[in-house]
């Protein structure tokens, strides 16, 4: 009953009650699959479960669906109910989808895993869009001073560019700002993909990675619409090494610290950046495939953090190498790399074309959950790590 995984590529993840689902696209199919993926906790019995569910699924040109043509990114998020309710929406869950093809974005109520919902699309060059031909990376976000507002950071790949948009109300979505490669100090967006956002007291901030620029770019969006360029960086100048055709990005917490760990599919390797500071980050330590035990970086794409115990790390999937690599980067000036797998061995049978990675957690445990686009399927993991 999986009907919409052919061309796999991104994955993010909600939870409804007791119930956590996923949320797939898929760039072949132009689609959307809902999973539910409960069955991977324990039951009141202690008995475990291993399955995971398909519920619904979803296809450009159906039922009002019309920006999945080359669905590429997704990202999921809440609306409070006393606004959903001020909305006249019937539910408090959506999600926003990136489509490279249609040069569009797609509004998704899934408050109904088993019967989503079209809501509100954009395409480029209608309504006020102006920069969403080749639409990548989406990252959600809040601002400090407005409770109720819901943004997205939309990359355009082929317009080299960052849209800031205003999702507050799946039903009427707007663009508030948008920003060029070679406008307003705006220097690493060309080729612009993956995106991730964060939070330093009132200020909120994106970094957006470019695999044409081989660079990040720090932006505040604490105006959504006004987004300012802030610091950035390109391969092989100031001590970053592994940049080289810069594909995804996440950032994560150690102590007063925030830091950013981003993938490069042409150096086939990780970056590590200090972004404490967003006018002034810094590069840390950077590792590439086949050196120092790290055995599954080859395309390496997608990129998520999890902590396990007092320590933390990071989960790459590898397009090449058809595999994933788990690092401690519990010390982000000296990461190490802890395990790896691979398509076709021990048990792993939907990796070949690894291409992005969500980490969620049911019942305490951690587990990833890994598409692959070749393989037109998604592989559940329980990373193995050390709680000390």
């Amino acid at each position: 009953t999986f009907t919409e995984l052919n061309g796999a590529h991104s994955v993010d993840t909600f939870t409804i009650g007791s119930n956590t689902y996923a949320i797939v696209t898929a760039h072949s199919d132009d689609g959307v699959q809902i999973i539910d993926v409960s069955g991977l906790g324990v039951s009141s019995q202690g008995s475990p479960f291993s399955g995971i569910l398909a519920r619904d699924a979803e296809t450009d040109g159906t039922n009002s669906f019309t920006e999945l043509d080359g669905a590429r990114n997704v990202a999921t998020y809440t609306i409070a109910s006393a606004t959903a309710s001020e909305l006249s929406l019937s539910s408090t869950n959506y999600a926003i989808v990136a489509a490279y093809a249609d040069n569009g974005i797609q509004m998704i109520d899934i408050g109904v895993p088993t019967a989503i919902v079209a809501k509100d699309s954009e395409t480029d060059g209608v309504n006020g869009f102006d920069k969403l031909e080749g639409a990548y990376g989406i990252a959600t976000f809040t601002i400090s001073s407005n409770s109720t507002y819901r943004g997205a950071i939309v990359t355009g790949n082929v317009d080299n560019s960052v849209m800031s948009v205003d999702i507050t109300n799946p039903n009427a979505i707007f663009e508030k700002d948008v920003e060029t490669d070679g406008d307003n100090s705006f220097t690493e967006l060309e080729g612009a993909r993956g995106v991730a956002t964060w939070t330093v007291g009132s200020s909120t901030y994106a970094i957006v990675v470019s695999q044409t620029d081989d660079g990040v770019q720090i932006i505040d969006i604490s105006n959504p619409a006004a987004i300012a360029a802030k610091d950035s960086a390109t391969d092989g100048a100031n001590g970053f090494t592994e940049l080289n055709g810069a594909h995804s990005v996440d950032t994560f917490t150690i102590g007063s610290s925030i830091y950013a760990i981003v993938t490069s599919v042409d150096d086939d390797g990780v970056q590590l950046i200090d972004i404490s500071d967003p006018t002034a980050i810094v590069a840390l330590d950077a590792e590439t495939d086949n050196a120092n035990g790290f055995t599954e970086l080859d395309g390496a794409g997608g990129v998520d953090t999890f902590t396990c115990g007092k320590r933390t790390y990071a989960i790459v999937s590898s397009n090449v190498d058809d595999g994933v690599q788990i690092i401690d980067i519990s010390n982000p000036t000296a990461i190490v790399a802890i395990h790896s797998a691979t398509d076709g061995s021990n048990g792993f049978t939907e990796l070949d074309g690894a291409r992005n990675v969500h980490m969620i957690t049911i019942g305490g445990v951690e587990y990833a959950i890994v598409t692959a686009n070749i393989d037109d399927g998604v592989q559940i993991i329980e990373p193995s790590c050390s709680r000390d």
